[in-house]
Protein backbone atom coordinates (compact mmCIF):
# COMPACT_ATOMS: atom_id res chain seq x y z
CA UNK A 1 0.00 0.00 0.00
CA UNK A 2 1.23 3.55 -0.85
CA UNK A 3 0.41 7.21 -1.22
CA UNK A 4 0.19 8.40 -4.96
CA UNK A 5 2.18 11.39 -3.64
CA UNK A 6 5.15 9.85 -1.59
CA UNK A 7 6.14 7.46 -4.45
CA UNK A 8 8.00 8.24 -7.34
CA UNK A 9 5.86 8.89 -10.64
CA UNK A 10 5.69 5.70 -12.59
CA UNK A 11 7.86 6.31 -16.23
CA UNK A 12 6.12 6.75 -19.34
CA UNK A 13 4.56 4.14 -21.73
CA UNK A 14 4.75 3.96 -25.49
CA UNK A 15 1.84 2.56 -27.35
CA UNK A 16 -1.10 3.73 -25.36
CA UNK A 17 -1.78 7.51 -26.36
CA UNK A 18 -5.62 6.27 -27.37
CA UNK A 19 -6.10 4.52 -24.08
CA UNK A 20 -4.47 7.34 -21.73
CA UNK A 21 -6.87 9.88 -23.77
CA UNK A 22 -9.89 7.88 -23.15
CA UNK A 23 -9.17 6.19 -19.85
CA UNK A 24 -8.66 10.27 -19.01
CA UNK A 25 -12.02 11.32 -20.27
CA UNK A 26 -14.08 8.61 -18.79
CA UNK A 27 -12.23 9.73 -14.97
CA UNK A 28 -13.85 13.31 -15.75
CA UNK A 29 -17.19 12.22 -16.44
CA UNK A 30 -17.41 8.89 -14.25
CA UNK A 31 -16.95 8.35 -10.35
CA UNK A 32 -15.84 4.68 -10.66
CA UNK A 33 -14.26 3.17 -13.71
CA UNK A 34 -12.37 -0.37 -13.47
CA UNK A 35 -9.28 -0.83 -15.74
CA UNK A 36 -9.54 -4.44 -16.80
CA UNK A 37 -7.44 -6.92 -18.87
CA UNK A 38 -5.16 -9.92 -18.75
CA UNK A 39 -2.26 -10.26 -16.19
CA UNK A 40 0.87 -8.12 -16.93
CA UNK A 41 -0.90 -6.33 -19.69
CA UNK A 42 -0.10 -2.79 -18.42
CA UNK A 43 -3.59 -1.97 -16.39
CA UNK A 44 -1.41 -0.42 -13.07
CA UNK A 45 1.23 1.70 -15.31
CA UNK A 46 -1.52 3.13 -17.41
CA UNK A 47 -4.16 3.79 -14.35
CA UNK A 48 -0.78 5.25 -12.57
CA UNK A 49 -0.01 7.49 -16.03
CA UNK A 50 -3.23 8.89 -16.01
CA UNK A 51 -3.55 10.13 -12.22
CA UNK A 52 -0.03 11.13 -12.52
CA UNK A 53 -0.72 13.26 -15.74
CA UNK A 54 -4.13 14.86 -14.32
CA UNK A 55 -2.40 15.62 -10.80
CA UNK A 56 0.35 17.76 -12.79
CA UNK A 57 -2.28 19.43 -14.80
CA UNK A 58 -4.65 19.79 -11.90
CA UNK A 59 -6.49 23.31 -12.92
CA UNK A 60 -6.31 23.07 -16.39
CA UNK A 61 -8.97 22.70 -19.03
CA UNK A 62 -9.57 18.86 -19.32
CA UNK A 63 -7.51 18.14 -16.66
CA UNK A 64 -9.26 16.11 -13.73
CA UNK A 65 -10.20 18.17 -10.84
CA UNK A 66 -8.24 17.04 -8.34
CA UNK A 67 -4.76 16.98 -6.15
CA UNK A 68 -3.15 13.66 -6.57
CA UNK A 69 -4.38 10.14 -5.72
CA UNK A 70 -4.12 7.43 -3.13
CA UNK A 71 -2.97 3.97 -3.91
CA UNK A 72 -3.86 0.37 -2.23
CA UNK A 73 -1.60 -2.49 -3.79
CA UNK A 74 -4.01 -5.46 -2.73
CA UNK A 75 -1.51 -7.64 -3.51
CA UNK A 76 1.45 -6.07 -1.40
CA UNK A 77 0.32 -8.16 1.73
CA UNK A 78 -3.01 -6.68 2.20
CA UNK A 79 -5.58 -8.80 3.14
CA UNK A 80 -9.28 -9.10 3.00
CA UNK A 81 -9.96 -7.10 6.42
CA UNK A 82 -6.93 -4.95 5.88
CA UNK A 83 -8.19 -2.87 2.69
CA UNK A 84 -9.87 -0.45 4.60
CA UNK A 85 -7.08 0.15 6.95
CA UNK A 86 -4.88 0.25 3.77
CA UNK A 87 -6.38 2.91 2.52
CA UNK A 88 -6.90 5.23 5.10
CA UNK A 89 -3.26 4.87 6.17
CA UNK A 90 -2.53 5.81 2.61
CA UNK A 91 -4.72 8.66 2.76
CA UNK A 92 -2.70 10.12 6.19
CA UNK A 93 -6.09 8.76 8.71
CA UNK A 94 -6.33 6.61 11.43
CA UNK A 95 -6.45 2.40 10.37
CA UNK A 96 -9.89 2.52 12.13
CA UNK A 97 -11.53 5.52 9.65
CA UNK A 98 -15.37 4.89 8.45
CA UNK A 99 -15.28 4.42 5.03
CA UNK A 100 -17.87 7.41 4.88
CA UNK A 101 -15.62 9.56 6.59
CA UNK A 102 -12.67 8.28 4.22
CA UNK A 103 -14.89 8.99 1.28
CA UNK A 104 -15.66 12.74 2.31
CA UNK A 105 -11.99 13.11 3.47
CA UNK A 106 -10.41 12.31 -0.24
CA UNK A 107 -13.73 14.35 -2.00
CA UNK A 108 -12.61 17.18 0.05
CA UNK A 109 -9.11 17.18 -0.98
CA UNK A 110 -9.80 16.14 -4.41
CA UNK A 111 -8.14 12.69 -3.65
CA UNK A 112 -9.05 10.10 -6.68
CA UNK A 113 -8.27 6.64 -4.46
CA UNK A 114 -6.40 3.57 -6.55
CA UNK A 115 -7.19 -0.02 -5.84
CA UNK A 116 -4.37 -1.61 -7.93
CA UNK A 117 -4.46 -5.27 -8.47
CA UNK A 118 -7.38 -6.08 -6.52
CA UNK A 119 -8.20 -9.46 -7.96
CA UNK A 120 -7.12 -11.02 -4.84
CA UNK A 121 -9.19 -9.53 -2.26
CA UNK A 122 -12.13 -8.38 -5.25
CA UNK A 123 -14.90 -8.70 -2.82
CA UNK A 124 -13.59 -6.87 0.24
CA UNK A 125 -12.37 -4.43 -2.49
CA UNK A 126 -16.66 -4.22 -3.53
CA UNK A 127 -17.85 -3.62 -0.50
CA UNK A 128 -15.57 -0.65 0.18
CA UNK A 129 -16.34 0.93 -2.97
CA UNK A 130 -19.86 0.57 -2.42
CA UNK A 131 -19.64 2.26 0.95
CA UNK A 132 -16.98 5.33 -0.27
CA UNK A 133 -19.94 5.71 -3.47
CA UNK A 134 -22.95 6.24 -0.84
CA UNK A 135 -21.54 9.17 0.86
CA UNK A 136 -23.02 12.75 -0.86
CA UNK A 137 -21.39 16.53 -1.18
CA UNK A 138 -22.12 16.72 2.50
CA UNK A 139 -20.73 14.26 3.94
CA UNK A 140 -23.69 12.39 4.99
CA UNK A 141 -24.60 9.09 4.05
CA UNK A 142 -27.60 9.46 1.54
CA UNK A 143 -28.12 6.06 -0.32
CA UNK A 144 -30.78 7.88 -2.28
CA UNK A 145 -27.93 10.31 -4.01
CA UNK A 146 -26.67 7.68 -5.75
CA UNK A 147 -23.47 8.13 -7.46
CA UNK A 148 -23.98 11.78 -8.74
CA UNK A 149 -23.62 13.02 -5.61
CA UNK A 150 -20.20 11.27 -5.41
CA UNK A 151 -18.86 13.44 -8.07
CA UNK A 152 -20.50 16.51 -7.34
CA UNK A 153 -18.13 15.92 -4.18
CA UNK A 154 -14.86 15.17 -6.17
CA UNK A 155 -14.78 11.54 -5.32
CA UNK A 156 -13.31 9.09 -8.19
CA UNK A 157 -12.39 5.65 -7.72
CA UNK A 158 -10.50 3.72 -10.17
CA UNK A 159 -9.79 0.02 -9.96
CA UNK A 160 -7.17 -2.38 -11.36
CA UNK A 161 -8.45 -5.94 -12.02
CA UNK A 162 -8.62 -8.62 -14.45
CA UNK A 163 -12.45 -9.18 -13.88
CA UNK A 164 -14.80 -6.50 -13.12
CA UNK A 165 -16.31 -5.65 -9.80
CA UNK A 166 -20.10 -5.43 -11.09
CA UNK A 167 -21.40 -2.59 -9.39
CA UNK A 168 -23.93 -0.69 -11.24
CA UNK A 169 -22.06 2.95 -11.22
CA UNK A 170 -19.04 0.64 -12.84
CA UNK A 171 -17.89 1.56 -16.15
CA UNK A 172 -15.25 -0.99 -17.30
CA UNK A 173 -12.07 -0.05 -19.70
CA UNK A 174 -10.50 -3.23 -21.07
CA UNK A 175 -6.52 -2.96 -22.13
CA UNK A 176 -5.20 -5.69 -24.65
CA UNK A 177 -1.98 -6.61 -24.91
CA UNK A 178 0.36 -4.69 -27.87
CA UNK A 179 2.73 -6.61 -30.39
CA UNK A 180 6.41 -6.73 -29.78
CA UNK A 181 9.64 -7.56 -31.70
CA UNK A 182 12.71 -9.12 -30.90
CA UNK A 183 15.54 -6.51 -31.75
CA UNK A 184 13.68 -5.34 -34.53
CA UNK A 185 13.40 -8.39 -36.30
CA UNK A 186 11.16 -11.02 -35.76
CA UNK A 187 7.63 -10.08 -34.67
CA UNK A 188 6.20 -12.07 -32.20
CA UNK A 189 2.32 -11.64 -30.52
CA UNK A 190 1.51 -11.79 -27.30
CA UNK A 191 -1.34 -13.70 -26.50
CA UNK A 192 -4.19 -11.28 -26.72
CA UNK A 193 -7.74 -11.06 -24.97
CA UNK A 194 -10.49 -10.06 -26.64
CA UNK A 195 -12.51 -6.91 -25.48
CA UNK A 196 -15.03 -7.16 -23.53
CA UNK A 197 -18.21 -5.10 -25.01
CA UNK A 198 -19.15 -3.38 -21.64
CA UNK A 199 -19.52 0.29 -22.83
CA UNK A 200 -17.75 0.48 -26.34
CA UNK A 201 -17.81 3.93 -26.89
CA UNK A 202 -15.60 4.46 -23.76
CA UNK A 203 -13.25 1.26 -24.03
CA UNK A 204 -10.83 1.74 -26.56
CA UNK A 205 -8.86 -1.32 -27.46
CA UNK A 206 -5.33 -0.62 -28.40
CA UNK A 207 -3.51 1.37 -30.88
CA UNK A 208 -0.74 1.13 -33.19
CA UNK A 209 0.88 4.40 -32.58
CA UNK A 210 4.37 5.21 -31.52
CA UNK A 211 7.41 2.67 -30.87
CA UNK A 212 6.76 -0.73 -29.28
CA UNK A 213 7.16 -1.26 -25.67
CA UNK A 214 9.76 -3.81 -24.50
CA UNK A 215 7.06 -4.59 -21.56
CA UNK A 216 3.63 -4.12 -20.67
CA UNK A 217 3.93 -2.36 -17.25
CA UNK A 218 6.80 -0.25 -17.20
CA UNK A 219 8.21 0.03 -21.30
CA UNK A 220 9.95 3.02 -21.93
CA UNK A 221 11.90 2.46 -24.75
CA UNK A 222 11.27 0.48 -27.63
CA UNK A 223 12.65 -2.81 -27.99
CA UNK A 224 15.68 -2.48 -29.95
CA UNK A 225 16.49 0.23 -27.65
CA UNK A 226 16.66 -2.32 -24.66
CA UNK A 227 18.03 -4.96 -26.37
CA UNK A 228 20.79 -2.68 -27.68
CA UNK A 229 21.56 -1.99 -24.03
CA UNK A 230 22.09 -5.19 -22.87
CA UNK A 231 24.87 -6.65 -22.50
CA UNK A 232 25.24 -11.06 -24.04
CA UNK A 233 24.78 -12.19 -20.67
CA UNK A 234 21.86 -9.58 -19.77
CA UNK A 235 20.43 -11.17 -22.78
CA UNK A 236 20.52 -14.85 -21.65
CA UNK A 237 19.31 -14.31 -18.42
CA UNK A 238 16.48 -12.04 -19.44
CA UNK A 239 16.22 -15.42 -21.81
CA UNK A 240 15.90 -17.63 -18.83
CA UNK A 241 13.43 -15.99 -16.66
CA UNK A 242 10.78 -16.15 -19.27
CA UNK A 243 9.97 -19.90 -17.76
CA UNK A 244 8.70 -18.27 -14.52
CA UNK A 245 4.94 -17.01 -15.31
CA UNK A 246 4.98 -15.27 -11.61
CA UNK A 247 6.81 -12.68 -9.43
CA UNK A 248 9.96 -13.91 -8.75
CA UNK A 249 13.00 -12.90 -6.22
CA UNK A 250 16.54 -12.72 -6.68
CA UNK A 251 16.84 -16.33 -5.26
CA UNK A 252 14.74 -17.79 -7.90
CA UNK A 253 16.51 -15.47 -10.43
CA UNK A 254 19.60 -17.29 -9.22
CA UNK A 255 18.66 -20.98 -9.62
CA UNK A 256 17.18 -20.68 -12.93
CA UNK A 257 19.09 -18.40 -14.75
CA UNK A 258 22.41 -18.87 -12.93
CA UNK A 259 24.77 -21.57 -14.93
CA UNK A 260 28.92 -22.36 -15.40
CA UNK A 261 28.38 -19.46 -17.62
CA UNK A 262 26.45 -16.86 -15.49
CA UNK A 263 27.44 -17.09 -12.08
CA UNK A 264 24.68 -16.50 -9.18
CA UNK A 265 26.45 -12.85 -8.22
CA UNK A 266 26.26 -12.21 -12.67
CA UNK A 267 22.46 -13.22 -12.32
CA UNK A 268 21.64 -10.50 -9.31
CA UNK A 269 23.76 -7.68 -11.48
CA UNK A 270 21.85 -9.05 -14.45
CA UNK A 271 18.18 -8.12 -12.74
CA UNK A 272 19.23 -4.43 -12.24
CA UNK A 273 20.60 -3.47 -15.62
CA UNK A 274 17.03 -5.45 -16.90
CA UNK A 275 15.31 -3.56 -14.22
CA UNK A 276 16.82 -0.05 -15.22
CA UNK A 277 16.13 -0.85 -18.93
CA UNK A 278 12.42 -1.75 -18.14
CA UNK A 279 12.43 -5.25 -19.33
CA UNK A 280 12.00 -5.93 -16.03
CA UNK A 281 9.24 -4.48 -13.60
CA UNK A 282 9.82 -4.19 -9.64
CA UNK A 283 6.74 -5.42 -7.71
CA UNK A 284 8.01 -5.31 -4.51
CA UNK A 285 10.84 -3.10 -2.57
CA UNK A 286 13.01 -4.71 -0.58
CA UNK A 287 15.26 -3.15 1.88
CA UNK A 288 13.72 -0.32 3.23
CA UNK A 289 9.87 0.66 3.27
CA UNK A 290 8.47 3.29 4.31
CA UNK A 291 4.96 3.76 6.47
CA UNK A 292 2.43 5.59 4.40
CA UNK A 293 1.21 6.73 7.77
CA UNK A 294 4.17 8.76 9.11
CA UNK A 295 4.17 12.36 8.23
CA UNK A 296 7.68 11.89 8.41
CA UNK A 297 8.22 9.10 6.26
CA UNK A 298 10.53 7.58 8.47
CA UNK A 299 12.35 4.26 6.67
CA UNK A 300 11.91 0.96 8.35
CA UNK A 301 13.81 -2.19 7.56
CA UNK A 302 11.52 -4.82 5.86
CA UNK A 303 12.07 -8.33 6.03
CA UNK A 304 11.10 -9.35 2.38
CA UNK A 305 13.76 -8.89 -0.62
CA UNK A 306 12.29 -7.23 -3.73
CA UNK A 307 10.69 -9.08 -6.38
CA UNK A 308 10.13 -8.71 -9.85
CA UNK A 309 7.93 -9.27 -13.24
CA UNK A 310 8.60 -10.06 -16.46
CA UNK A 311 5.72 -8.79 -18.22
CA UNK A 312 3.88 -11.10 -20.74
CA UNK A 313 5.48 -8.71 -24.10
CA UNK A 314 8.99 -9.38 -22.55
CA UNK A 315 8.53 -13.30 -21.37
CA UNK A 316 7.01 -13.74 -25.16
CA UNK A 317 10.29 -12.63 -26.73
CA UNK A 318 13.02 -13.85 -23.85
CA UNK A 319 11.01 -17.32 -24.24
CA UNK A 320 11.30 -17.06 -28.26
CA UNK A 321 15.26 -16.64 -27.75
CA UNK A 322 15.35 -19.26 -25.42
CA UNK A 323 14.19 -21.53 -28.05
CA UNK A 324 16.18 -20.53 -30.39
CA UNK A 325 19.15 -20.92 -28.47
CA UNK A 326 18.18 -24.25 -27.83
CA UNK A 327 17.63 -24.19 -23.72
CA UNK A 328 14.28 -24.51 -22.99
CA UNK A 329 14.67 -28.26 -21.81
CA UNK A 330 17.56 -27.75 -19.45
CA UNK A 331 15.87 -24.32 -18.07
CA UNK A 332 12.71 -25.83 -17.28
CA UNK A 333 14.79 -28.07 -15.33
CA UNK A 334 16.18 -26.13 -13.37
CA UNK A 335 13.12 -24.63 -12.95
CA UNK A 336 11.08 -27.25 -11.51
CA UNK A 337 14.10 -28.10 -9.51
CA UNK A 338 14.07 -24.79 -8.06
CA UNK A 339 10.11 -25.18 -7.08
CA UNK A 340 10.97 -28.85 -5.37
CA UNK A 341 13.65 -26.59 -2.96
CA UNK A 342 10.70 -24.31 -2.38
CA UNK A 343 8.05 -26.81 -1.70
CA UNK A 344 10.44 -28.71 0.92
CA UNK A 345 10.84 -25.69 2.34
CA UNK A 346 6.90 -24.67 2.69
CA UNK A 347 6.81 -28.19 4.37
CA UNK A 348 8.98 -27.84 6.91
CA UNK A 349 8.01 -24.29 7.67
CA UNK A 350 4.39 -26.23 8.24
CA UNK A 351 6.22 -28.58 10.95
CA UNK A 352 7.30 -25.48 13.08
CA UNK A 353 6.12 -23.06 15.29
CA UNK A 354 3.76 -20.79 12.54
CA UNK A 355 2.38 -22.82 9.88
CA UNK A 356 1.49 -19.39 8.65
CA UNK A 357 5.07 -19.08 6.85
CA UNK A 358 4.28 -22.37 5.13
CA UNK A 359 0.88 -20.38 3.80
CA UNK A 360 2.58 -17.77 2.76
CA UNK A 361 5.51 -19.04 1.06
CA UNK A 362 2.78 -21.42 -0.90
CA UNK A 363 0.87 -18.51 -1.54
CA UNK A 364 3.63 -16.10 -2.75
CA UNK A 365 5.09 -19.09 -5.04
CA UNK A 366 1.83 -20.33 -5.85
CA UNK A 367 2.24 -19.45 -9.64
CA UNK A 368 5.57 -21.22 -9.98
CA UNK A 369 4.36 -24.36 -8.11
CA UNK A 370 1.46 -24.50 -10.13
CA UNK A 371 3.27 -24.22 -12.89
CA UNK A 372 6.17 -26.56 -11.98
CA UNK A 373 3.11 -29.48 -11.38
CA UNK A 374 1.06 -28.79 -14.79
CA UNK A 375 4.57 -28.08 -17.75
CA UNK A 376 5.04 -31.46 -19.44
CA UNK A 377 7.96 -33.29 -18.07
CA UNK A 378 11.17 -33.17 -19.72
CA UNK A 379 11.63 -37.15 -19.07
CA UNK A 380 11.39 -39.64 -16.45
CA UNK A 381 13.51 -37.85 -13.78
CA UNK A 382 11.96 -34.53 -14.62
CA UNK A 383 8.37 -36.18 -13.82
CA UNK A 384 9.41 -37.75 -10.58
CA UNK A 385 10.36 -34.60 -9.39
CA UNK A 386 7.52 -32.81 -10.27
CA UNK A 387 5.59 -35.96 -8.00
CA UNK A 388 8.27 -35.05 -5.46
CA UNK A 389 6.90 -31.49 -5.65
CA UNK A 390 2.80 -32.55 -5.02
CA UNK A 391 4.40 -34.77 -2.49
CA UNK A 392 6.07 -31.87 -0.24
CA UNK A 393 2.88 -29.59 -0.40
CA UNK A 394 0.61 -32.32 1.10
CA UNK A 395 -0.56 -29.65 3.87
CA UNK A 396 -1.78 -27.71 1.05
CA UNK A 397 -3.72 -30.41 -0.31
CA UNK A 398 -5.15 -31.56 3.33
CA UNK A 399 -4.98 -28.72 5.53
CA UNK A 400 -5.72 -25.47 3.22
CA UNK A 401 -8.69 -26.58 1.87
CA UNK A 402 -7.28 -27.57 -1.76
CA UNK A 403 -8.18 -31.55 -2.06
CA UNK A 404 -9.22 -31.21 -5.23
CA UNK A 405 -6.76 -29.45 -6.78
CA UNK A 406 -4.14 -31.92 -4.87
CA UNK A 407 -5.94 -35.22 -6.26
CA UNK A 408 -5.98 -34.24 -9.96
CA UNK A 409 -2.16 -32.83 -9.73
CA UNK A 410 -1.84 -36.48 -8.20
CA UNK A 411 -3.92 -38.39 -10.76
CA UNK A 412 -1.93 -36.91 -13.63
CA UNK A 413 1.44 -37.23 -12.09
CA UNK A 414 1.31 -40.74 -10.59
CA UNK A 415 0.10 -41.60 -14.57
CA UNK A 416 3.08 -39.52 -15.69
CA UNK A 417 5.57 -41.28 -13.28
CA UNK A 418 5.55 -44.82 -13.88
CA UNK A 419 8.79 -45.59 -12.51
CA UNK A 420 8.77 -47.78 -8.93
CA UNK A 421 10.32 -45.49 -6.60
CA UNK A 422 9.55 -44.51 -2.87
CA UNK A 423 8.15 -40.79 -4.24
CA UNK A 424 5.66 -42.90 -6.26
CA UNK A 425 4.56 -45.05 -2.62
CA UNK A 426 4.46 -41.71 -1.03
CA UNK A 427 2.31 -40.26 -3.60
CA UNK A 428 0.09 -43.10 -3.41
CA UNK A 429 -0.53 -42.45 -0.13
CA UNK A 430 -1.25 -38.84 -0.52
CA UNK A 431 -3.39 -39.69 -2.90
CA UNK A 432 -5.17 -42.32 -0.88
CA UNK A 433 -5.47 -40.08 1.94
CA UNK A 434 -7.05 -37.37 -0.02
CA UNK A 435 -9.66 -39.52 -0.90
CA UNK A 436 -10.43 -40.80 2.07
CA UNK A 437 -11.13 -37.03 3.43
CA UNK A 438 -13.69 -37.18 0.43
CA UNK A 439 -15.21 -39.82 1.11
CA UNK A 440 -14.26 -41.85 -2.07
CA UNK A 441 -13.79 -44.91 0.09
CA UNK A 442 -13.21 -47.69 -3.00
CA UNK A 443 -10.87 -44.93 -4.43
CA UNK A 444 -9.24 -44.52 -1.19
CA UNK A 445 -8.88 -48.31 -0.68
CA UNK A 446 -7.34 -49.12 -4.06
CA UNK A 447 -4.79 -46.47 -3.89
CA UNK A 448 -3.50 -47.27 -0.32
CA UNK A 449 -3.15 -51.07 -1.21
CA UNK A 450 -0.84 -49.93 -4.32
CA UNK A 451 1.04 -47.61 -1.45
CA UNK A 452 1.24 -50.88 1.00
CA UNK A 453 2.49 -52.71 -1.61
CA UNK A 454 5.32 -49.72 -2.76
CA UNK A 455 6.45 -49.42 0.50
CA UNK A 456 6.95 -52.55 1.34
CA UNK A 457 8.82 -53.03 -1.73
CA UNK A 458 11.41 -49.68 -0.66
CA UNK A 459 11.10 -50.43 3.02
CA UNK A 460 9.69 -46.84 3.99
CA UNK A 461 8.44 -47.51 7.63
CA UNK A 462 7.39 -44.11 7.66
CA UNK A 463 4.76 -44.72 4.35
CA UNK A 464 3.43 -47.84 6.52
CA UNK A 465 2.98 -45.86 8.99
CA UNK A 466 0.91 -43.06 7.15
CA UNK A 467 -1.00 -45.48 5.26
CA UNK A 468 -1.88 -47.16 8.59
CA UNK A 469 -3.44 -43.58 9.80
CA UNK A 470 -5.65 -43.15 6.68
CA UNK A 471 -6.95 -46.70 6.81
CA UNK A 472 -8.01 -46.30 10.48
CA UNK A 473 -9.61 -43.14 8.95
CA UNK A 474 -11.27 -45.32 6.63
CA UNK A 475 -12.01 -47.88 9.38
CA UNK A 476 -13.99 -44.96 11.71
CA UNK A 477 -16.19 -44.22 8.39
CA UNK A 478 -17.42 -47.67 7.81
CA UNK A 479 -18.49 -47.65 12.07
CA UNK A 480 -15.59 -49.96 12.83
CA UNK A 481 -13.56 -48.84 16.03
CA UNK A 482 -12.08 -51.35 16.66
CA UNK A 483 -10.10 -52.17 13.43
CA UNK A 484 -9.55 -48.27 13.26
CA UNK A 485 -7.98 -48.21 16.55
CA UNK A 486 -5.81 -51.21 15.26
CA UNK A 487 -4.49 -49.00 12.70
CA UNK A 488 -4.12 -45.84 14.39
CA UNK A 489 -2.32 -47.22 17.69
CA UNK A 490 0.12 -49.06 15.01
CA UNK A 491 0.41 -45.17 13.54
CA UNK A 492 0.56 -43.54 16.71
CA UNK A 493 3.33 -45.71 18.14
CA UNK A 494 5.57 -45.17 15.04
CA UNK A 495 8.83 -43.14 15.39
CA UNK A 496 9.91 -41.16 12.33
CA UNK A 497 12.67 -41.20 10.21
CA UNK A 498 11.41 -38.11 7.60
CA UNK A 499 9.04 -36.00 10.32
CA UNK A 500 8.56 -33.41 7.35
CA UNK A 501 6.26 -34.67 5.36
CA UNK A 502 2.71 -36.37 6.20
CA UNK A 503 0.47 -35.82 9.36
CA UNK A 504 2.36 -36.72 12.58
CA UNK A 505 2.35 -39.06 15.31
CA UNK A 506 -0.08 -36.48 17.03
CA UNK A 507 -2.56 -36.26 14.87
CA UNK A 508 -2.87 -40.29 14.77
CA UNK A 509 -3.09 -39.78 19.20
CA UNK A 510 -5.71 -37.30 18.85
CA UNK A 511 -7.90 -39.73 16.50
CA UNK A 512 -6.92 -42.71 18.81
CA UNK A 513 -8.20 -41.29 21.65
CA UNK A 514 -11.64 -40.26 19.94
CA UNK A 515 -12.11 -43.73 19.13
CA UNK A 516 -11.61 -45.22 22.27
CA UNK A 517 -13.84 -42.79 23.90
CA UNK A 518 -16.56 -43.87 21.45
CA UNK A 519 -16.01 -47.61 22.81
CA UNK A 520 -17.74 -49.60 24.93
CA UNK A 521 -15.81 -48.66 28.63
CA UNK A 522 -14.85 -52.39 29.12
CA UNK A 523 -13.54 -52.49 25.95
CA UNK A 524 -11.73 -49.07 25.15
CA UNK A 525 -8.23 -48.97 26.87
CA UNK A 526 -6.09 -45.37 26.91
CA UNK A 527 -3.28 -45.16 24.60
CA UNK A 528 -0.25 -45.28 25.67
CA UNK A 529 1.40 -41.79 24.82
CA UNK A 530 5.07 -40.87 24.97
CA UNK A 531 6.23 -38.59 27.63
CA UNK A 532 6.78 -35.75 25.17
CA UNK A 533 2.96 -35.41 23.79
CA UNK A 534 1.14 -32.21 25.14
CA UNK A 535 -2.03 -31.49 23.70
CA UNK A 536 -2.19 -28.53 25.25
CA UNK A 537 1.17 -26.89 24.11
CA UNK A 538 0.64 -28.55 20.50
CA UNK A 539 -2.84 -26.68 20.24
CA UNK A 540 -0.85 -23.39 21.51
CA UNK A 541 2.16 -23.48 19.08
CA UNK A 542 0.60 -25.45 15.61
CA UNK A 543 4.27 -27.63 16.30
CA UNK A 544 3.87 -31.48 15.39
CA UNK A 545 5.38 -34.04 17.87
CA UNK A 546 7.30 -36.41 16.22
CA UNK A 547 9.27 -39.24 16.89
CA UNK A 548 12.30 -36.77 17.22
CA UNK A 549 10.52 -34.45 19.69
CA UNK A 550 8.50 -31.43 18.60
CA UNK A 551 10.23 -29.64 15.73
CA UNK A 552 11.68 -26.26 16.42
CA UNK A 553 12.25 -23.10 14.26
CA UNK A 554 16.35 -23.82 14.09
CA UNK A 555 16.07 -26.94 13.33
CA UNK A 556 13.26 -26.21 10.19
CA UNK A 557 15.37 -23.27 9.46
CA UNK A 558 18.77 -25.36 9.13
CA UNK A 559 16.85 -28.33 7.39
CA UNK A 560 15.37 -25.46 4.68
CA UNK A 561 19.47 -23.88 3.72
CA UNK A 562 20.05 -27.67 3.43
CA UNK A 563 18.68 -27.22 -0.64
CA UNK A 564 21.47 -27.86 -3.61
CA UNK A 565 21.29 -23.78 -4.39
CA UNK A 566 23.72 -21.06 -2.69
CA UNK A 567 22.47 -18.05 -0.80
CA UNK A 568 19.81 -17.55 1.31
CA UNK A 569 15.97 -17.83 0.48
CA UNK A 570 13.42 -14.87 -0.42
CA UNK A 571 12.88 -13.43 3.44
CA UNK A 572 10.09 -15.26 4.37
CA UNK A 573 11.99 -16.48 7.90
CA UNK A 574 11.43 -19.07 9.81
CA UNK A 575 12.40 -17.37 12.69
Amino acid sequence: MSAGAEEPPPPGIAGRTAERSALRGLLARRPLVTVTGPANVGKSTLARAVLEGAARDAGRSGGLPDGGFVRVGCREDVDAAGVVAALNRAAGLPYDTPPQTLAVHCARRGLTVLLDDCDPVAGACGWLVRQLLRVGAGGAIRPEAGAGAVVAAGLRIVVTARQPLGLGAERVFAVRPLPVAWGGSTALSAPSAPCVPYAPSDMPCGSGDGPLPASYDLAVRAPAAALGACSPADRLVWARLSVLPGDFDGWLAGCVAGRSDVSAQEVAAALGRLLRASVLALVRVGGVGRDPADTAVTPFPSPHPPRYRLPAAARAVGLAHLRAAGEETATLRAFRTACAALAAEAQIAWQGPDRRVAVHLAETERHHLRASLTLPPQDAEDALTALDIAVSLWFRWAACGRRDEGRAHLARLLRQSRDDTAVRARALWLAGWLAAQDHAHRTAEALLDRADRAATRHADPDTLARVAHARGLLALRRADPRTAAAYLRRAAEHTYQDAWYGPGPAHSQVLLAVTLAAQEPTKASAPALPPTFDLTSIAATGATTTGHGTVTPSSAHDEARGSPFSGTRRGLHLN
